[in-house]
Protein backbone atom coordinates (compact mmCIF):
# COMPACT_ATOMS: atom_id res chain seq x y z
CA UNK A 1 0.00 0.00 0.00
CA UNK A 2 1.62 3.21 -0.79
CA UNK A 3 0.88 6.48 1.88
CA UNK A 4 -0.26 9.45 -0.65
CA UNK A 5 0.74 12.00 1.96
CA UNK A 6 4.63 10.77 1.37
CA UNK A 7 6.49 13.41 -0.32
CA UNK A 8 8.36 11.79 -3.55
CA UNK A 9 12.17 13.40 -3.48
CA UNK A 10 11.49 15.52 -6.32
CA UNK A 11 8.85 17.44 -4.93
CA UNK A 12 11.56 18.45 -1.56
CA UNK A 13 11.85 22.15 -3.99
CA UNK A 14 7.89 22.79 -4.61
CA UNK A 15 7.31 21.97 -1.23
CA UNK A 16 10.12 24.06 0.46
CA UNK A 17 9.01 27.13 -2.16
CA UNK A 18 5.34 26.80 -0.64
CA UNK A 19 6.47 26.56 2.81
CA UNK A 20 9.04 29.74 3.08
CA UNK A 21 6.68 31.43 0.77
CA UNK A 22 3.81 31.36 3.00
CA UNK A 23 6.12 31.32 6.89
CA UNK A 24 7.62 34.58 5.14
CA UNK A 25 10.92 32.86 5.25
CA UNK A 26 13.69 34.04 2.52
CA UNK A 27 16.35 32.59 3.15
CA UNK A 28 17.87 30.03 0.77
CA UNK A 29 17.34 26.71 2.74
CA UNK A 30 20.07 24.29 2.14
CA UNK A 31 18.14 20.79 1.95
CA UNK A 32 21.20 18.60 1.70
CA UNK A 33 22.53 19.72 5.34
CA UNK A 34 19.07 19.81 7.10
CA UNK A 35 18.27 16.53 5.50
CA UNK A 36 22.52 14.74 6.51
CA UNK A 37 21.67 16.17 10.00
CA UNK A 38 18.32 14.18 10.69
CA UNK A 39 19.45 11.60 9.19
CA UNK A 40 22.56 11.69 11.41
CA UNK A 41 20.52 12.30 14.17
CA UNK A 42 18.12 9.44 13.62
CA UNK A 43 20.42 7.23 13.20
CA UNK A 44 22.75 7.65 16.08
CA UNK A 45 20.27 8.74 18.65
CA UNK A 46 16.81 8.51 17.94
CA UNK A 47 14.15 8.74 14.69
CA UNK A 48 12.43 11.18 16.92
CA UNK A 49 15.29 13.14 17.78
CA UNK A 50 15.83 14.37 14.03
CA UNK A 51 12.81 16.94 13.44
CA UNK A 52 13.81 18.46 17.15
CA UNK A 53 17.48 18.23 16.24
CA UNK A 54 16.80 20.32 12.77
CA UNK A 55 14.14 22.53 14.96
CA UNK A 56 16.73 23.65 17.25
CA UNK A 57 19.68 24.04 14.24
CA UNK A 58 17.17 26.37 12.49
CA UNK A 59 16.87 28.23 16.21
CA UNK A 60 20.18 28.34 16.86
CA UNK A 61 20.96 29.49 12.93
CA UNK A 62 18.20 32.38 13.41
CA UNK A 63 19.58 33.77 17.06
CA UNK A 64 22.79 33.51 15.23
CA UNK A 65 21.52 36.40 12.94
CA UNK A 66 23.63 35.64 9.56
CA UNK A 67 22.69 35.80 6.01
CA UNK A 68 24.69 35.24 3.21
CA UNK A 69 27.44 33.08 2.88
CA UNK A 70 28.40 33.43 6.73
CA UNK A 71 24.83 32.14 7.39
CA UNK A 72 25.56 29.61 5.06
CA UNK A 73 28.99 28.79 6.89
CA UNK A 74 27.71 29.35 10.10
CA UNK A 75 24.36 26.50 9.14
CA UNK A 76 27.72 24.48 8.43
CA UNK A 77 29.51 24.50 11.16
CA UNK A 78 25.96 24.26 12.94
CA UNK A 79 25.37 21.31 11.04
CA UNK A 80 28.63 19.83 11.63
CA UNK A 81 28.58 20.41 15.08
CA UNK A 82 25.08 18.00 15.71
CA UNK A 83 25.63 15.32 13.76
CA UNK A 84 29.73 14.74 15.70
CA UNK A 85 27.18 15.36 19.40
CA UNK A 86 24.86 12.75 17.27
CA UNK A 87 28.02 10.70 16.69
CA UNK A 88 29.37 10.50 20.30
CA UNK A 89 25.39 10.16 21.87
CA UNK A 90 25.13 7.05 24.07
CA UNK A 91 21.99 6.03 25.41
Amino acid sequence: MTDERRLPPEALDAWLAELTAHLGVDDTIAIGTVLDVARDVAHDVARPAAPLSTFVLGLALGRAGLTGDAGAAELDRLAAAVSELAARHTS
